[in-house]
């Protein structure tokens, strides 16, 4: 047995290939270094070509170390060869580099392809060369069949990897939309996870259900418990993830308690999270619930029109897809443009 070995690889993305190839590894070394190399200028133009946003390093270091922290002989560092001269003439520069980063020296390196052999043994005199699986008979998949078509290889993506590119859409809309009921038909349609809407129970759950007690306290609370709840929905998410309101929602209910937006509340409400929005209007019928404020259809128009104009403020025009007419309605214009999101083909 080794007592230090070396899996290194871009991991853009990691998937279930690469995870076998280093509990593979991790079984034939005392301890095993995994090293993510990273040139951020071609990483950039990768995550281009994809038409992906950039897969950072710390992102691709943040999904490998949670799905091996239970275990501890396998460790993730980053070797950064930015500055490196592009192969072949930067081999001497990147070895040099890969000593500093696993100082300890390097009694094997573990490879799943025969490319670095050659190089690998010249630099690195001392050090084995172990070849695992070159032919992926496991794990037929590499990193660029993944970023061609993420959501047919779904299956291979690690599981920490999966909220970054899974489809995230929100239900949006004012008071008595069908928003809630919504967002659980489509999740159980789609067999995936949902995030249900904090501000909902918020006051039955911590102000003893008196609404009228708010503080701008309470509204920036909020959005912290609806992020955090977002979070967890998308760790279970399969290819697609339904979100009961957001952020902007609760900055729209701050002005309407308050009097006021929450500066607070504002730094969680972001556009680029979401792929779609779909919008329902507020055109099905007012129901009473105990926590609504008014049910006069001028009113409603009024704070629709108000709601909207914050979206578009916010920078999601270009991503409001406006829903009206009744449930059975709502619900298959919902489902016709979340299988568009997702490219399927229904018939």
């Amino acid at each position: 047995m080794y007592q230090t070995g070396v899996y290194f690889g871009r991991f853009l993305p990691p998937h279930r290939g690469h995870l076998y190839q280093m509990i593979e590894a991790s079984t034939r070394c005392e301890k095993l270094v995994v090293v993510i190399s990273d040139n951020r200028c071609e990483t950039e133009q990768i995550c281009r070509e994809a038409h992906l946003p950039l897969i950072t390093y710390k992102l691709r270091k943040q999904w490998i170390a949670q799905q091996v922290q239970d275990m501890p002989h396998i460790d993730v560092r980053v070797l950064d060869e930015t500055d490196i001269p592009a192969a072949p003439g930067g081999w001497s520069e990147w070895a040099q580099r890969m000593r500093e980063v696993v100082p300890e020296g390097i009694d094997a390196f573990f490879a799943g392809d025969r490319d670095y052999d050659s190089t690998l043994a010249q630099y690195f005199l001392d050090s084995a060369i172990e070849l695992f699986d070159p032919a992926r008979s496991r794990y037929p998949i590499s990193a660029t069949d993944i970023r061609r078509d993420i959501l047919n290889n779904w299956h291979y993506i690690l599981g920490p990897a999966r909220p970054f590119f899974s489809k995230k859409v929100l239900i949006a809309g004012t008071e008595s939309t069908g928003k809630t009921t919504l967002t659980k038909c489509l999740a159980k349609l789609f067999n995936t996870s949902w995030s249900e809407e904090v501000g909902r129970y918020y006051a039955s759950n911590y102000l003893g259900g008196d609404e009228t007690i708010y503080t701008d306290e309470d509204f920036a609370r909020m959005a912290y418990l609806q992020a955090e709840q977002d979070y967890h929905a998308m760790r279970t998410a399969n290819k697609v993830c339904f979100f009961d309101t957001d952020a902007l929602v609760t900055d729209y209910y701050s002005e309407l308690y308050m009097g006021r937006r929450n500066h607070r509340v504002e730094a969680f409400i972001d556009a680029a999270k979401y792929d779609v929005v779909l919008y329902l209007q507020p055109d099905v019928r007012w129901v009473a619930d105990g926590q609504r404020l008014n049910g006069s259809q001028d009113r409603r128009e009024r704070l629709n029109d108000r709601l909207l104009d914050m979206y578009r403020e916010f920078g999601f025009g270009d991503k409001l897809r406006l829903i009206s007419g009744d449930y059975n309605a709502r619900l298959h214009e919902a489902i016709r443009i979340v299988d568009s999101l997702l490219g399927l083909k229904v018939n």
